[in-house]
């Protein structure tokens, strides 16, 4: 069982509006991002708001497997929103992708992450690579999800998680350059558009 955190409770200052109603395809952001985790067979969904987090809910799919998860410690950092997420996922799970909704992925990606962490015994992080560049979002085992539920901002959160753990972390090499895209100002949220 493969869960997700989907971190959508930033304020979105860079972007000017918040980037979780983006439009990506038709759909706002958050609804394709959630839509994209489930296609992908992560079960549940669990959604971090925080800031905007009336008007962005009411965008967000309502299925049993879609969980809310309230981070009113939003303005402290992304951490935060980790932590929030990590808690609310069940610990019956086997792995867990952990998404930013700026940073929109495609199904075959985290079908592919997962592949990779269940064919190497050794593995518990996997992390997407496109050209050379390490990419997003990176599936962690379980067994991690202890120290996701207690990441700090002064520890630099995910990326001391990752450090920690740097020689059990798989890279995999995806066709698609979306894993490198990051939605954080209008003019790269045009360029992803384009490549869209």
């Amino acid at each position: 069982m493969i869960a997700a955190i989907l971190l959508a409770a930033g304020e979105s200052t860079r972007m000017g509006k918040p980037k979780q109603l983006l439009d990506w395809g038709g759909t706002p952001l958050v609804t394709a991002q959630v839509e994209t985790l489930l296609a992908a067979g992560c079960r549940p969904v669990v959604v971090v708001l925080g800031a905007h987090e009336r008007s962005v809910r009411s965008e967000t799919p309502t299925r049993a497997d879609v969980q809310i998860a309230s981070n009113r410690q939003w303005r402290s950092g992304r951490a935060s929103s980790i932590r929030a997420g990590a808690r609310a996922v069940p610990s019956t799970v086997d792995a867990v992708v952990v998404s930013s909704v700026d940073q929109p992925t495609k199904p075959n990606v985290i079908t592919r992450l997962i592949e990779a962490l269940q064919s190497e015994p050794t593995a518990r992080i996997a992390v997407p690579r496109h050209d050379g560049r390490n990419g997003h979002p990176p599936l962690l085992d379980a067994s991690l999800l202890p120290e996701l539920q207690s990441v700090t901002e002064r520890h630099k959160g995910l990326r001391q998680v990752r450090k920690r753990h740097a020689e059990h972390t798989i890279f995999v090499d995806v066709d698609d350059a979306i894993v490198t895209l990051n939605l954080n100002t209008p003019e790269a949220y045009r360029r992803a558009v384009a490549l869209l």
